[in-house]
């Protein structure tokens, strides 16, 4: 599904010329740490609820206008636009402009998050299998290529951590055994960050440890 379905038109807005008593006692009726902010009937953009605390109840907002942060998604950006703004503004709740800049409405982040595990990515079975490589060796074409050639399917990949010199890639992958894939991947220097019970060098390496324990205490 697409996420401009799922626009929010029935959030009332609060106005600059509300006084601040009657924006926190908005705020206690909506869930949201922010709200968007209207002067009149155009979009100005959005006050934190934390920003409110220390200010006087019968000023008006407009008073404190240096607190509206401004910050909204445009009508034809994609999921991870949204998933993006949402952590850049530590916000969960984000205005919706259209491609003139007219207010549309607002996306919740709780909807996003549905909407996201609704993905083939995160919906469909499948071990996650987090690998780390060279960044200057690193290439998308070749961890499909390796997982394909032992007739398993990518789900989805994505970059989960990049550095000047490593790259941390995510995998989701549809397999009948993991361990080949596993060994495949430590054939071609890659390192595997994530932990699986069916990895036969994780318990090799187990047991190796515990027999050198063991020939330590003699």
């Amino acid at each position: 599904m697409i996420w401009q379905n799922f626009i929010d038109q029935t959030l009332q807005p609060v106005n600059v010329s509300d006084t601040i008593s009657e924006v926190k006692t908005a705020f206690e009726a909506s869930p949201f740490n922010h709200l968007p902010v209207f002067k009149k009937e155009v979009f100005k953009g959005s006050i934190q609820a934390g920003d409110l605390i220390d200010l006087e109840p019968s000023s008006k907002l407009s008073e404190h206008k240096y607190l509206i942060e401004v910050f909204y998604v445009e009508i034809h950006k994609t999921n991870l636009d949204l998933i993006h703004e949402f952590a850049n503004h530590q916000t969960n709740l984000l205005p919706i402009l259209d491609h003139d800049k007219r207010y549309m409405g607002v996306m919740k982040l709780e909807d996003v998050l549905d909407l996201f595990g609704e993905s083939p990515f995160v919906a469909n079975e499948g071990e996650v299998i987090i690998l780390r490589k060279e960044r200057t060796k690193f290439a998308f074409s070749e961890v499909a290529q390796l997982i394909e050639t032992l007739n398993a399917r990518v789900s989805g990949m994505y970059i989960s951590q990049l550095t000047q010199d490593a790259v941390e890639v995510t995998v989701k992958v549809e397999h009948q055994g993991i361990n080949e894939i596993l060994q495949t991947f430590r054939r071609y220097d890659y390192q595997i960050a994530s932990e699986h019970p069916e990895d036969l060098f994780a318990e090799d390496l187990k047991e190796h440890s515990d027999y050198l324990n063991k020939y330590l205490d003699i």
